[in-house]
Parts: structure tokens; sequence; C-alpha cells
């Protein structure tokens, strides 16, 4: 079957699938301190709206070094961020942008072994939805990008609270341009994703890494389908590859503008 076309990961603008990562499976957003009771229902990480595949276990390859857990405040939002990022080049990660969205404080990268380290973000560009974090003293190997698509793969990433990575098996389908108005709906933009099939993504793994059997990075899950079970998104290394190549020279930290 040809691949799935973004706008049908939700009924209208592309845009709004921020909205539904967040309300709906809440994949690596931010998540309310005290959710309202209105907000209870939203279907919970386990539900039936959340994608299904492959089964979980601690992954114990070379890699794991390279997945960290990223947490924080976005006191503005009063809101806790939580999500996954992975270490590309020395001392930096790189992660979704609407996780760390409007955080101002205790930004901390955490490893597998429980050490934890103070982050700032030097790049945060909103609209392709990618975000480096400067980690002075993180001792992690890098994760190299990869552009060339490779069928069989893996979702690394950290589910919400859990202090192990897990491995997933994915298979990725051809590369998907698509268009959206960015995590703030407020500008097109272009951009090249890769959908692929199998892993169960739950909230906090919004930032992983989509790993190729020889642990390179093909791309990160920013997304997932909410009407096809078990189908995510990731965006591609190419597209990764400019905000990394910034994020490698990058020491000075920005803004983190608001909430999404």
């Amino acid at each position: 079957m040809p691949p799935v076309p973004m706008r049908t990961l939700v009924a209208g603008p592309l845009a709004v699938m921020y909205a539904v990562m967040c309300a709906a499976i809440a994949t690596g957003c931010a998540a309310p301190r005290q959710p309202p009771a209105s907000q209870k229902s939203a279907a919970a990480p386990g539900e039936s709206s959340a994608p299904s595949g492959g089964s979980v276990r601690p992954y114990t390859g070379e890699a794991v070094r390279s997945i960290v857990r990223v947490t924080g405040t976005a006191h503005a939002c009063d809101r806790d961020v939580e999500g996954t990022g992975f270490v590309y080049a020395r001392e930096r990660v790189m992660l979704t942008a609407h996780t760390v969205a409007g955080a101002d404080r205790n930004l901390k990268v955490s490893l597998a072994d429980g050490r934890g380290f103070d982050a700032e973000v030097v790049v945060f560009d909103p609209l392709v939805d990618i975000a480096v974090l400067l980690v002075r003293g993180l001792p992690p190997p890098s994760l190299p990008l990869q552009v060339k698509r490779e069928a069989s793969a893996m979702v690394i990433g950290y589910e919400e609270g859990g202090t192990t990575p897990s491995v997933q098996p994915a298979i990725v389908g051809d590369r998907v341009p698509a268009t959206s108005r960015g995590i703030y709906d407020d500008q097109p933009v272009g951009f090249d994703s890769y959908p692929f099939r199998g892993p169960r993504v739950r909230r906090g793994m919004s930032g992983a890494p989509l790993v190729s059997r020889d642990e390179r990075v093909l791309g990160m899950v920013f997304a997932v389908d909410t009407d096809l079970e078990g189908k995510g998104y990731a965006l591609t290394a190419r597209q990764l590859s400019t905000a990394a190549k910034a994020g490698r020279r990058a020491t000075a930290p920005v803004s983190t503008e608001g909430c999404t």
C-alpha cells in the first residue's frame, strides 16, 4: 500500500496533529501536574488510541548509552516536561521542540544509569519541531545521522516515568513530503518524514530516535497516527541535519517561547 498522506492523521490541518499528540495520546508533550477532571477522560497510554506493535524490552546494545530522558518545568504553563532525546554530537542532545516549549526551569537530561545533567536549549525550531540541548559534561557516545532509509529499524525511548529505555522493532516506509503550520499553528512549513509501523509509542517517547540495525539515526519520532493503530511518523535524518549542524556550534541559550 502507498504511504498514507500526513493529512489523514487528524481531521483538519496537519498543525492540529501537535495538539492531538498532547491531548489524546501525549507521546511527549508537557503533562499537566494536576489535570482538570474534564481532561482525565482523554485516552491514556495503553488504551486503544495508542499504537501497538512489537514487544517492549530493555535495550542492552551500545545505543542505550546515547538515549536520554529529558525533564523540566514550564512554569508559565504550570506543567512538567518529559520526553526522550538522543546524543548526536559531543554534549549535544536532539529532541522535539514541542517537548520543551515553554520550559524555563530545571531542564535536565538523565541517563539509564541514573546520572543527571543540567541542560540548556540552544536550538529551538517550532516550525519543523526540532530542538537541541547543550549538556555540559555529558559522557555518552553520539549516534550518527544516516540519510539513507532502511526498511528495518528500532524505536528506542523512555516511556513517561521510566528510567530504562525500551526498544521496539519498526518497519520504515518511504519518505513522505508534508506541510504543517508548526507547533504554534502560525506559519506554513514543508518537511520530510518517514511513516513507520510496529512500535507502541507511548507518553514520553516523543523525540525518540528511529535507529538502524547498525545504530545510526534514520529519524526522530514526533507524531503517531490517531486513526491507524501502530503507525507513527519520524522526521528524517536529512530533515534533522540543518538543526544538527547549528546545534554543534551553538553555546548560547535561546528562548523556548510559549506553551503549545
